[in-house]
Order: structure tokens, then C-alpha cells, then sequence
């Protein structure tokens, strides 16, 4: 197996959705333990990012962003100064649809790449499920350092493998990889997607 930590990023503000998502419960469990469920078969280690001490009862380390309002690449960082491996698995706690196989094939996929970053179907990147070596930190730090937000920058700046949908399209249940919950009718749409009644 090839070692790699597994961060789940839980700082954001749900303010579309008006309540913390990460505990929104589908089918049965909270979101973010579906997350979990999917990143812990192929982690060494799992973390959260989060800027808040409920996340503790989950049972894994917390940690807290040092640069707030500053979105994904700060993500990037808090995962990259504080992981056990040497590559890190990052992804969003309103992802519920994610996959061991996915996480599996992205492992595989990056190679010596700082970073591999898939592709969704409707062609935009998905930095936050996406896989980033350790030797990335100066970089995103400098990036951070220099008033940068943008996730774009730090692929311009270290080889970057990116994951086309075709790669991942006949992984089961692909076609909802990336499908955000974000809005109390994207909470509605992912529990009738599992089968629950929310009428």
C-alpha cells in the first residue's frame, strides 16, 4: 500500500447552507463519515482540517488553518506541514460520493507528480480531492506568503499530473465523484441518491 495521509477538510462556513454540513446526516451517518469511510482503507494516517473542537469526537487529529479566509490553498498547507507521509489525500467533508477506488487510482496516478488533480465531467479541477507531495509546501507557502489564492498558481509552479474524466469514468459510481453539497437542495438531491425519503 502506498503510504499517504488522508486530510478531510472541514473549515468552511456552510453559509448556503446555513448549518455545519459536515454533520448533515445521509443515510444514516454524518457526511463527513462517509468521506471518511472512503479515504480510511487506503490512509496511513487520517486528519481533519478544521477550525473548530467538535471535530475531535470523530477520533483523529485536528487542525487548524493559520491563515484564515485564504480557501483551498491554505488547505493545501495546514495538510502539507502536518503530514506523517510523505504524499497527502485531501478532500472536502461535502463530498459524500467519493470512493476508496478513486482515492486508490489517484495514489497510483501520481507518480512522482507534486500534485494529481482530477477533472470532472463538466471540466473543472477538483483541487480538494486531489493528491500533493510533501516537497509542494514551499511552494504553496511562498504562493500564501505572496498574497496569492488562486489553486491555479501552485500548478503552474510544481509538476502537476492532471487526472482526465475519462481516467476515472468506469470507476463505479464516477459520474457523482464530485458532486458538492453545498445548499439544502443539493442535501435533498444526495439523500434521494442514496435512497432516503426526505419529503
Amino acid at each position: 500500500m502506498i503510504r499517504a495521509t488522508g486530510f478531510i477538510t472541514a473549515g468552511g462556513r456552510s453559509s448556503r447552507m446555513g448549518v455545519d454540513k459536515a454533520w448533515l446526516e445521509l443515510a444514516g451517518r454524518a457526511m463527513i463519515e462517509h468521506v471518511i469511510a472512503a479515504l480510511a482503507p487506503v490512509s496511513t494516517h487520517l486528519a481533519i482540517i478544521a477550525n473548530s473542537p467538535d471535530y475531535e469526537r470523530l477520533g483523529f487529529p485536528v487542525y487548524a488553518d493559520s491563515n484564515k479566509e485564504i480557501g483551498p490553498l491554505e488547505a493545501v498547507r495546514t495538510a502539507l506541514s502536518n503530514t506523517f507521509t510523505d504524499r497527502v489525500m485531501l478532500v472536502g467533508c461535502d463530498l459524500p460520493f467519493v470512493t476508496t477506488d478513486l482515492f486508490k487510482l489517484l495514489l497510483n496516478i501520481a507518480g512522482d507528480h507534486y500534485a494529481a488533480v482530477p477533472i470532472g465531467a463538466d471540466g473543472k479541477l477538483e483541487p480538494l480531492c486531489a493528491i500533493y507531495r510533501a516537497e509542494a509546501l514551499s511552494v504553496v507557502t511562498e504562493l500564501i506568503n505572496q498574497g496569492e489564492r488562486k489553486m491555479s498558481r501552485l500548478f503552474d509552479r510544481v509538476p502537476t499530473r492532471f487526472v482526465p474524466f475519462d481516467e476515472l469514468r468506469l470507476l463505479r459510481g464516477s459520474d457523482v465523484f464530485f458532486e458538492n453539497i453545498n445548499t439544502p437542495e443539493d442535501y435533498k438531491r444526495a439523500n434521494e441518491k442514496m435512497g432516503v425519503d426526505v419529503s
